[in-house]
């Protein structure tokens, strides 16, 4: 997830907001109307991080990724869990999957966004 940036648009867009009381550098004008940059900011922020959480909700693997990989993810498992533990992050263990065990990327990572849902769902059940 890139919730660094996001973060860091959202604060630069509130800095520019608030250092209009005193000075105008982020004012643009348009000729009929005058823009802050710090709107700007806040909207790509906000758009990025609803981008962000849509893609982790609706990310799933297909009936056809089950099937063609099943028996790699069975063995994969405890190492992804091991490496996520370690704090090593989703990107990497993909790129060592591809290497290890030719698992595609995007396939490795949308099994991981499954496990973490299946394990977020045991550690919370929702009554």
């Amino acid at each position: 997830m890139r919730w660094t940036w996001t973060l860091f648009w959202a604060a630069a867009g509130l800095a520019m907001l608030v250092s209009q009381l005193w000075v105008r550098w982020f004012v643009i004008d348009f000729t009929y109307f005058k823009v802050n940059l710090g709107w700007i900011a806040l909207v790509y922020s906000g758009l990025t991080a609803y981008l962000n959480v849509r893609l982790r909700t609706e990310i799933q693997l297909t009936d056809r990724e089950l099937h063609d990989w099943g028996d790699v993810f069975i063995q994969v498992t405890p190492l992804i869990i091991e490496m996520a533990s370690q704090g090593v992050r989703p990107r990497e263990i993909a790129a060592r999957l591809e290497k290890e065990r030719s698992l595609p990327p995007l396939v490795s990572m949308k099994y991981m966004a499954a496990l973490e849902k299946a394990t977020s769902r045991t550690k919370h059940p929702k009554d």
